[in-house]
């Protein structure tokens, strides 16, 4: 009787280094949720990704790349998970649900060690060399999309991807500090309502008279 045993399909290298950097990203991230940036040494995370510390400065030849890396990973899982929700809910649909949105994912803890990977470039150069432009683009990248989706000038929507996305990076900060969840989520619905007061078709044009100097 022959041996039906399927052989197994060896990985390529391609694969086997996505694997490694994906663990590498996810162990940062578990490590800042759990000992904060200060703490989340590169022998801490290697540890907790599994890997050897040599096998991880192979893929980042210092820390500084890591948490680059993390940052870049998370904003383009960020944008995809905001595609998901509004395929799925609707929500996001109008410039007023995006308080709400935003709180679906930036509160989690990717979002939240991104926001302490942020924080860290004021005492870190090296970091800040790196962090700070890629912040810039996502900014500029996150812009076109909003402006895609409910117009208005760059200056105004600026101003209002701004008010929404540090009002909540805000709020999840709070909610860190003072764990109270219920009114925090009060906090970030009446943000939306305000918008939705303001701007009831939900489109940036509606807020120019607001933002007038």
């Amino acid at each position: 009787m022959q041996d039906q045993t399927i052989p197994k399909l060896r990985r390529t290298q391609e694969e086997r280094t996505a694997t490694t950097r994906m663990a590498l990203i996810d162990a940062t991230i578990a490590a800042i949720g759990e000992w904060g940036y200060a703490g989340a040494s590169t022998t801490l995370i290697a540890q907790t990704a599994g890997v050897s510390r040599g096998a991880m400065l192979h893929h980042f030849a210092t820390r500084a790349a890591l948490m680059a890396d993390v940052v870049r990973h998370v904003f383009d899982h960020e944008m995809a998970e905001y595609e998901d929700v509004r395929a799925r809910t609707g929500l996001g649909n109008h410039l007023y649900d995006w308080p709400r949105l935003l709180w679906a994912v930036l509160g989690r803890p990717s979002g939240m060690a991104v926001l302490e990977i942020l924080q860290a470039t004021r005492s870190d150069p090296e970091l800040a060399a790196l962090v700070v432009p890629m912040q810039e683009a996502v900014e500029r990248s996150a812009l076109a999309v909003m402006r895609g989706a409910f117009g208005g000038d760059e200056a105004q929507a600026l101003t209002i991807m701004r008010l929404m996305v540090w009002s909540v990076r805000g709020l999840s900060i709070a909610e860190r500090y003072l764990p109270r969840r219920a009114e925090t989520e009060d906090a970030i619905e009446l943000l939306g309502r305000l918008l939705q007061q303001a701007a009831p078709g939900g489109r940036i044009a509606e807020l120019g008279p607001l933002l007038v100097k």
